[in-house]
């Protein structure tokens, strides 16, 4: 028979080392989160997540390769897999960049979307090449399924090769998004109703004279 006693003295089994490790890792990525949210990407160094996470460097060189890579865990919890969660929720309907753009902010708004981290990300990719490509190489992904939502919305149309103008499409629908994190986070007081209304307006007004210019409906 298996007393208590033996049940509290025994080593954890499987089970428990998974979520023990999980738990690891995300107190690692969220004091990065933390550090770079606070300070900026160049404060989240090896050294200064083992202060803020309580973790050994041999722990957190058991979860991540090096310091980018845990940059790049911390950009997929804030920006990538939010953004996916949308798509998801959107998937098999066409989009207008007007309508994409609101998609967005209602993730901003929903706390899913942190404006303040992402900033910083932006920032400290601008000064790390090789983290800028790999942060582009991970977000290749959303803007490729983003596209695909401007693409079908253009060849409901009636814009045939609609590839390109959809591609265009989807950087001037981000550009307006990243806009409104930047204002965002300058700006507590923006009404964020109005920046979205005003924008989404503006976004479609451009998509449908695309449209008529290029002999769609």
């Amino acid at each position: 028979m298996v007393t208590q006693e033996d049940r509290d003295t025994r080593p954890p089994g499987p089970a428990s080392v998974v979520v023990t490790r999980a738990t690891k890792r995300d107190s690692i990525l969220d004091a990065a989160a933390r550090l770079i949210r606070e300070q900026g990407v160049h404060a989240a160094s090896i050294s200064e997540i083992v202060k803020a996470s309580g973790a050994s460097a041999g722990s957190i060189y058991h979860h991540f390769a090096n310091k980018n890579d845990i940059v790049l865990a911390v950009a997929e919890g804030a920006v990538v897999a939010p953004l996916r969660r949308m798509l998801a929720a959107h998937a098999g309907r066409s989009m207008s960049p007007g309508d994409m753009f609101r998609a967005i902010v209602s993730t901003v708004i929903a706390g899913d979307l942190e404006s303040a981290l992402i900033i910083q990300l932006w920032a400290g990719s601008s000064q790390e090449p090789q983290l800028k490509q790999l942060l582009r190489e991970q977000t290749a992904g959303v803007r490729g399924e983003i596209t695909a939502h401007l693409e079908a919305w253009l060849a409901e149309r009636g814009v045939t090769e609609a590839g390109e103008s959809a591609d265009g499409l989807a950087a001037v629908t981000l550009g307006q998004a990243m806009g409104m994190l930047a204002q965002r986070t300058l700006t507590p007081e923006l009404d964020q109703a109005a920046y979205s209304q005003a924008a989404a307006m503006l976004l479609d007004f451009a998509a449908d004279a695309l449209v008529r210019r290029l002999g769609g409906r």
